[in-house]
């Protein structure tokens, strides 16, 4: 008989052209068919811990009470790193303590922590390269299928959880100094720069964005009110600034990577130095 579960997100840097992804979900489906698994992204980039917790951070509650969040970005499988369970008012995380949940456990939300050392939730033969699929999932599935999160070891403080450095935007004089965090398989380029900081500062009616040598100009509504073929910032549906071409892709168009500097200032400072694109 087909038992009931709460839903599974898996959030990898496995991409899909290998069989990890449909292992991950063979492991989970063989403790419990019933469970809903969900592909929030497999897209991260290799090992990148900091993209990982962006997104985990920035969609976790749009999924219901009761959500097991599957997490694998895992560069150091099989050496010292703890695995962990978090529990976030009424969701779970599972994944490797590396700096994945840095958002989680930085935010003011409840958080019951605990590491994983139960080995009878496991598979029967553990690898050195692949936790997720012989820990991480087994693990998951149980909680999804009711478990109580105490089986899987001993709770532990939030504050021994790994946390990695995130870069917050600077708020300056007359404007925001942030950075790219992500570019997205549009070629949408996302910052660190969100509402809440554009909140904090007066920058007038036309605040002007400058990368690189370039000058955009915020819109104020979605990729159909931008002129096609020409980069503009918008507020994108996650709170935060975001540079894009309708039909288009901005960081082709303009030459950019992750890292590169973002400012944002009010319309009444000089741009003498900037090439005006909009």
């Amino acid at each position: 008989m087909r038992q009931s579960g709460f839903p599974v997100t898996l959030t990898t840097d496995f991409g899909y052209n290998d069989e990890y992804v449909g292992v991950l979900k063979g492991v989970i489906l063989s403790i419990n068919k019933g469970i809903p698994i969900v592909d929030l992204t497999h897209g991260i980039e290799s090992q990148d811990i900091k993209q990982a917790s962006d997104i985990i951070w920035n969609n976790f509650r749009y999924f219901p009470d009761g959500t097991v969040h599957l997490c694998v970005v895992d560069p150091e499988v099989g050496m010292s790193r703890r695995i962990i369970v978090l529990q976030v008012e009424t969701h779970y995380f599972v994944g490797p303590d590396n700096g994945i949940f840095t958002h989680l456990l930085t935010s003011p939300e409840t958080i019951e922590a605990y590491v994983v050392e139960n080995r009878k939730l496991f598979l029967r033969e553990i690898s050195n390269t692949f936790h997720g699929r012989d820990i991480m999932a087994p693990v998951a599935a149980r909680l999804a299928s009711g478990m109580s999160i105490t089986t899987v070891g001993p709770r532990i403080p939030r504050e021994s959880c790994v946390i990695i450095g995130v870069k917050e935007p600077v708020l300056q004089r007359n404007g925001i100094h942030g950075e790219i965090i992500n570019i997205d398989k549009f070629g949408n380029i996302r910052t660190n720069i969100t509402r809440l900081y554009l909140d904090k500062i007066e920058l007038g009616e036309k605040p002007r964005i400058t990368l690189k040598s370039y000058e955009i100009e915020l819109v104020h509504g979605s990729y159909g009110d931008i002129h096609d073929n020409l980069p503009a910032a918008i507020i994108n549906s996650n709170g935060a600034l975001e540079i894009c071409v309708n039909r288009g892709n901005a960081a082709r168009l303009l030459k950019v990577e992750k890292g590169e500097r973002v400012f944002v200032r009010g319309n009444n400072r000089g741009w003498h130095e900037a090439e005006v694109l909009v």
